[in-house]
């Protein structure tokens, strides 16, 4: 299968099966670094279908606190998930290589994933009318 950076519906299932993976791991073997990863990459990708569907030309940044910046420019509600965005950038980059302090990485992963949950309900009411039939 061939995907377009430039197709939200490209970013949206990208965003999709990471959370899945993210959700059936945290429960084995709790709010580890991969899961946070996969939470972190899930909003990314999230963010990014939305922004995309929405005109916004790719950026390939990781830092969720500029992406939900950009989505606050085009829908307020946006700003509910600053906080949220800045906290989970924080602690990706804690634990994305060697030298950031883990303590901190994943204890708040039920809080995290219920701000993401919020979040993907926004984009996907967004993101409805383009998605394909079945």
């Amino acid at each position: 299968m061939k995907t377009d950076e430039s197709n939200p519906l490209d970013w949206l299932r990208s965003a999709q099966t990471r959370l899945h993976s993210s959700d059936l791991l945290y429960p084995i073997e709790g709010a580890n670094e991969s899961v946070i990863e996969l939470l972190q990459e899930a909003t990314e990708r999230f963010l990014k279908a939305y922004l995309i569907e929405r005109g916004w030309k790719l950026r390939k940044i990781h830092d969720l606190g500029a992406l939900v910046a950009e989505a606050v420019n085009l829908d307020p509600k946006f700003s509910d998930f600053e906080d949220f965005a800045d906290n989970l950038t924080d602690q990706f980059w804690a634990q994305h290589y060697p030298g950031g302090d883990l303590d901190e990485v994943g204890h708040d992963y039920p809080a995290l994933r219920h701000s993401l949950g919020e979040m993907v309900t926004l984009i996907e009411a967004t993101l409805a009318p383009i998605r394909p039939s079945s």
